[in-house]
Protein backbone atom coordinates (compact mmCIF):
# COMPACT_ATOMS: atom_id res chain seq x y z
CA UNK A 1 0.00 0.00 0.00
CA UNK A 2 1.35 3.41 -1.00
CA UNK A 3 0.57 6.84 0.37
CA UNK A 4 -0.77 9.79 -1.62
CA UNK A 5 2.62 11.27 -2.46
CA UNK A 6 3.98 7.93 -3.66
CA UNK A 7 0.93 7.30 -5.86
CA UNK A 8 1.14 10.71 -7.52
CA UNK A 9 4.86 10.28 -8.11
CA UNK A 10 4.38 6.82 -9.60
CA UNK A 11 1.46 7.57 -11.93
CA UNK A 12 1.18 11.27 -12.82
CA UNK A 13 2.91 12.12 -16.10
CA UNK A 14 1.78 15.75 -16.22
CA UNK A 15 -0.23 18.33 -14.30
CA UNK A 16 -3.55 17.07 -15.71
CA UNK A 17 -2.79 13.57 -14.40
CA UNK A 18 -1.80 14.99 -11.03
CA UNK A 19 -5.07 16.94 -10.73
CA UNK A 20 -7.16 13.94 -11.80
CA UNK A 21 -5.45 11.63 -9.32
CA UNK A 22 -5.55 14.15 -6.48
CA UNK A 23 -9.31 14.53 -6.88
CA UNK A 24 -9.74 10.77 -7.09
CA UNK A 25 -7.75 10.21 -3.89
CA UNK A 26 -9.77 12.90 -2.11
CA UNK A 27 -12.95 11.05 -3.06
CA UNK A 28 -11.41 7.74 -2.06
CA UNK A 29 -10.75 9.10 1.44
CA UNK A 30 -14.33 10.41 1.68
CA UNK A 31 -15.76 7.09 0.48
CA UNK A 32 -14.76 5.37 3.72
CA UNK A 33 -17.92 6.94 5.16
CA UNK A 34 -20.29 7.32 2.21
CA UNK A 35 -20.40 6.37 -1.50
CA UNK A 36 -19.17 8.89 -4.05
CA UNK A 37 -18.15 8.97 -7.70
CA UNK A 38 -15.88 10.75 -10.15
CA UNK A 39 -16.96 12.40 -13.36
CA UNK A 40 -16.76 10.39 -16.58
CA UNK A 41 -13.28 9.06 -17.32
CA UNK A 42 -11.72 8.26 -20.68
CA UNK A 43 -10.20 4.76 -21.02
CA UNK A 44 -6.74 6.16 -20.27
CA UNK A 45 -8.03 8.05 -17.22
CA UNK A 46 -9.78 4.89 -16.05
CA UNK A 47 -6.49 3.01 -16.26
CA UNK A 48 -4.85 5.69 -14.11
CA UNK A 49 -7.71 5.52 -11.61
CA UNK A 50 -7.58 1.72 -11.41
CA UNK A 51 -3.84 1.80 -10.80
CA UNK A 52 -4.17 4.52 -8.15
CA UNK A 53 -6.88 2.68 -6.23
CA UNK A 54 -4.88 -0.55 -6.41
CA UNK A 55 -1.75 1.15 -5.09
CA UNK A 56 -3.83 2.68 -2.28
CA UNK A 57 -4.97 -0.82 -1.27
CA UNK A 58 -8.63 -0.03 -1.93
CA UNK A 59 -9.42 -1.97 -5.11
CA UNK A 60 -12.28 -3.79 -3.36
CA UNK A 61 -13.99 -0.43 -2.74
CA UNK A 62 -13.98 0.73 -6.34
CA UNK A 63 -15.98 -0.18 -9.45
CA UNK A 64 -16.39 1.42 -12.86
CA UNK A 65 -19.77 2.02 -14.47
CA UNK A 66 -20.88 3.92 -17.54
CA UNK A 67 -24.58 3.15 -17.62
CA UNK A 68 -24.31 -0.03 -19.72
CA UNK A 69 -22.07 -3.07 -19.85
CA UNK A 70 -19.94 -2.07 -22.87
CA UNK A 71 -19.36 1.54 -21.84
CA UNK A 72 -16.13 3.12 -23.03
CA UNK A 73 -16.44 6.18 -20.78
CA UNK A 74 -17.13 5.33 -17.15
CA UNK A 75 -17.29 6.90 -13.71
CA UNK A 76 -15.27 5.49 -10.83
CA UNK A 77 -17.65 4.45 -8.06
CA UNK A 78 -15.99 4.62 -4.64
CA UNK A 79 -17.81 3.18 -1.66
CA UNK A 80 -17.40 2.05 1.98
CA UNK A 81 -16.31 -1.47 2.81
CA UNK A 82 -19.82 -2.46 3.92
CA UNK A 83 -21.26 -1.68 0.48
CA UNK A 84 -20.96 -3.83 -2.65
CA UNK A 85 -20.37 -2.81 -6.26
CA UNK A 86 -23.92 -3.63 -7.39
CA UNK A 87 -25.43 -1.26 -4.82
CA UNK A 88 -22.92 1.42 -5.77
CA UNK A 89 -23.82 1.05 -9.47
CA UNK A 90 -27.53 1.32 -8.66
CA UNK A 91 -26.84 4.67 -6.99
CA UNK A 92 -24.50 5.95 -9.73
CA UNK A 93 -25.07 9.63 -10.61
CA UNK A 94 -25.77 8.85 -14.28
CA UNK A 95 -28.81 9.84 -16.32
CA UNK A 96 -29.78 8.54 -19.77
CA UNK A 97 -31.18 11.11 -22.18
CA UNK A 98 -32.79 10.27 -25.51
CA UNK A 99 -32.49 12.75 -28.37
CA UNK A 100 -35.09 12.21 -31.09
CA UNK A 101 -34.58 13.81 -34.49
CA UNK A 102 -36.47 14.16 -37.75
CA UNK A 103 -36.18 11.06 -39.98
CA UNK A 104 -34.90 13.36 -42.72
CA UNK A 105 -31.88 14.48 -40.69
CA UNK A 106 -28.56 12.65 -40.53
CA UNK A 107 -26.59 13.37 -37.36
CA UNK A 108 -23.31 11.82 -36.24
CA UNK A 109 -21.63 11.27 -32.89
CA UNK A 110 -19.47 14.30 -33.65
CA UNK A 111 -22.55 16.43 -34.30
CA UNK A 112 -24.10 15.59 -30.92
CA UNK A 113 -20.86 16.02 -29.00
CA UNK A 114 -20.03 19.29 -30.73
CA UNK A 115 -23.44 20.75 -29.87
CA UNK A 116 -23.04 19.70 -26.23
CA UNK A 117 -19.64 21.39 -26.07
CA UNK A 118 -21.27 24.46 -27.64
CA UNK A 119 -23.50 24.65 -24.55
CA UNK A 120 -20.32 24.85 -22.42
CA UNK A 121 -20.84 21.32 -21.10
CA UNK A 122 -17.50 19.86 -19.97
CA UNK A 123 -16.44 16.64 -21.69
CA UNK A 124 -16.21 14.91 -18.31
CA UNK A 125 -19.95 15.47 -17.81
CA UNK A 126 -20.77 13.32 -20.84
CA UNK A 127 -20.35 9.56 -21.17
CA UNK A 128 -21.03 7.40 -24.21
CA UNK A 129 -23.22 8.70 -27.03
CA UNK A 130 -24.95 5.90 -28.91
CA UNK A 131 -26.28 7.04 -32.28
CA UNK A 132 -29.20 5.18 -33.88
CA UNK A 133 -31.69 5.76 -36.69
CA UNK A 134 -34.16 7.72 -34.55
CA UNK A 135 -31.52 9.94 -32.91
CA UNK A 136 -29.15 9.11 -30.06
CA UNK A 137 -29.03 7.96 -26.45
CA UNK A 138 -26.65 10.00 -24.30
CA UNK A 139 -25.24 9.16 -20.87
CA UNK A 140 -24.60 12.27 -18.78
CA UNK A 141 -23.96 13.06 -15.14
CA UNK A 142 -27.21 13.64 -13.33
CA UNK A 143 -26.06 17.11 -12.30
CA UNK A 144 -26.05 18.11 -15.99
CA UNK A 145 -29.32 16.42 -16.96
CA UNK A 146 -31.72 19.15 -15.85
CA UNK A 147 -29.78 21.86 -17.69
CA UNK A 148 -29.68 19.78 -20.87
CA UNK A 149 -33.39 18.98 -20.73
CA UNK A 150 -34.04 22.72 -20.68
CA UNK A 151 -31.48 23.90 -23.22
CA UNK A 152 -30.33 21.07 -25.52
CA UNK A 153 -32.90 21.31 -28.31
CA UNK A 154 -30.74 21.62 -31.40
CA UNK A 155 -27.85 19.70 -32.92
CA UNK A 156 -26.27 22.16 -35.29
CA UNK A 157 -29.25 23.65 -37.09
CA UNK A 158 -31.38 20.54 -36.65
CA UNK A 159 -34.06 20.50 -33.99
CA UNK A 160 -34.24 17.57 -31.56
CA UNK A 161 -36.57 16.51 -28.76
CA UNK A 162 -34.83 15.48 -25.54
CA UNK A 163 -36.25 13.35 -22.74
CA UNK A 164 -34.92 11.31 -19.82
CA UNK A 165 -35.46 7.56 -19.93
CA UNK A 166 -34.53 4.69 -17.57
CA UNK A 167 -31.12 3.08 -18.12
CA UNK A 168 -32.92 -0.16 -18.91
CA UNK A 169 -34.48 1.39 -22.03
CA UNK A 170 -31.16 2.06 -23.74
CA UNK A 171 -31.23 1.62 -27.50
CA UNK A 172 -27.95 0.17 -28.69
CA UNK A 173 -26.00 1.88 -31.44
CA UNK A 174 -26.65 0.22 -34.77
CA UNK A 175 -23.23 -0.89 -35.96
CA UNK A 176 -22.49 -3.57 -38.50
CA UNK A 177 -20.68 -6.52 -36.94
CA UNK A 178 -18.55 -8.86 -39.00
CA UNK A 179 -16.99 -12.21 -38.15
CA UNK A 180 -13.50 -13.24 -39.11
CA UNK A 181 -10.82 -15.80 -38.49
CA UNK A 182 -7.14 -16.20 -39.09
CA UNK A 183 -3.87 -17.29 -37.58
CA UNK A 184 -1.07 -15.53 -35.73
CA UNK A 185 2.48 -16.48 -34.90
CA UNK A 186 1.68 -15.89 -31.23
CA UNK A 187 -1.13 -14.50 -29.08
CA UNK A 188 0.75 -11.26 -28.43
CA UNK A 189 -1.48 -8.19 -28.36
CA UNK A 190 0.26 -6.57 -31.32
CA UNK A 191 -0.04 -9.72 -33.45
CA UNK A 192 -3.74 -10.21 -32.69
CA UNK A 193 -4.54 -6.51 -33.21
CA UNK A 194 -2.73 -6.57 -36.56
CA UNK A 195 -4.79 -9.56 -37.71
CA UNK A 196 -8.17 -8.27 -36.53
CA UNK A 197 -7.80 -4.68 -37.74
CA UNK A 198 -5.89 -5.48 -40.92
CA UNK A 199 -2.68 -3.67 -40.05
CA UNK A 200 1.01 -4.36 -40.62
CA UNK A 201 2.60 -5.68 -37.43
CA UNK A 202 4.80 -2.58 -37.10
CA UNK A 203 1.76 -0.30 -37.29
CA UNK A 204 -0.02 -2.33 -34.61
CA UNK A 205 3.06 -2.07 -32.38
CA UNK A 206 3.09 1.70 -32.88
CA UNK A 207 -0.61 1.94 -31.97
CA UNK A 208 0.05 0.04 -28.74
CA UNK A 209 3.01 2.26 -27.89
CA UNK A 210 0.90 5.39 -28.43
CA UNK A 211 -1.87 4.19 -26.10
CA UNK A 212 -4.40 3.73 -28.91
CA UNK A 213 -5.18 0.09 -28.11
CA UNK A 214 -7.56 -0.84 -25.28
CA UNK A 215 -7.79 -4.33 -23.86
CA UNK A 216 -10.96 -5.06 -21.88
CA UNK A 217 -11.56 -1.34 -21.42
CA UNK A 218 -8.02 -0.49 -20.29
CA UNK A 219 -5.16 1.10 -22.17
CA UNK A 220 -2.57 -1.62 -22.71
CA UNK A 221 0.99 -0.52 -23.45
CA UNK A 222 2.47 -4.03 -23.48
CA UNK A 223 2.69 -5.37 -27.06
CA UNK A 224 3.60 -8.82 -25.74
CA UNK A 225 0.52 -9.12 -23.47
CA UNK A 226 -1.03 -12.54 -24.16
CA UNK A 227 -4.58 -12.49 -25.50
CA UNK A 228 -7.21 -15.01 -24.36
CA UNK A 229 -10.63 -16.07 -25.63
CA UNK A 230 -13.26 -13.54 -24.59
CA UNK A 231 -10.87 -10.57 -24.57
CA UNK A 232 -12.24 -7.30 -26.00
CA UNK A 233 -9.96 -5.08 -28.07
CA UNK A 234 -10.54 -1.49 -29.18
CA UNK A 235 -8.29 0.36 -31.61
CA UNK A 236 -8.99 4.08 -31.66
CA UNK A 237 -10.42 5.05 -35.04
CA UNK A 238 -10.74 1.43 -36.22
CA UNK A 239 -13.47 -0.05 -34.05
CA UNK A 240 -13.99 -2.76 -31.47
CA UNK A 241 -13.52 -6.50 -31.54
CA UNK A 242 -13.92 -9.58 -29.40
CA UNK A 243 -11.84 -12.76 -29.56
CA UNK A 244 -14.57 -15.37 -29.72
CA UNK A 245 -12.51 -18.56 -29.59
CA UNK A 246 -9.03 -19.96 -29.95
CA UNK A 247 -8.60 -22.85 -32.36
CA UNK A 248 -5.85 -25.35 -32.84
CA UNK A 249 -2.31 -24.91 -34.10
CA UNK A 250 -1.23 -25.11 -37.71
CA UNK A 251 1.55 -27.43 -38.83
CA UNK A 252 3.82 -24.40 -38.82
CA UNK A 253 2.94 -23.60 -35.22
CA UNK A 254 0.56 -20.71 -35.88
CA UNK A 255 -2.42 -20.17 -33.58
CA UNK A 256 -5.89 -20.05 -35.16
CA UNK A 257 -8.57 -17.76 -33.70
CA UNK A 258 -12.07 -16.48 -34.44
CA UNK A 259 -13.25 -12.93 -33.76
CA UNK A 260 -16.09 -10.48 -34.30
CA UNK A 261 -15.47 -6.85 -35.17
CA UNK A 262 -17.60 -3.72 -35.35
CA UNK A 263 -16.84 -0.38 -36.98
CA UNK A 264 -16.05 2.69 -34.83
Amino acid sequence: MKNRTEILRALAQDEDDRLLLARLLDRLDASENYPTATRFLSPRERTLAEDAVRLAGAASRCAFFGGWEDAERTVALLFPGWMDAADAAAAAPIALLRAEKSPADTLSHRDYLGSLMGLQIERAMVGDILVHDAGADLFVLREAAEFLLLHFDRVGRRRITLSEIPLSELRRAETAETSGEGSVASLRLDSVAALIFGLPRAQAQEAVAHGSVYLNGRVCLKPDHEIAAGDRLTLRGKGRARVEALGGMSRKGRQFLRFTRSAP
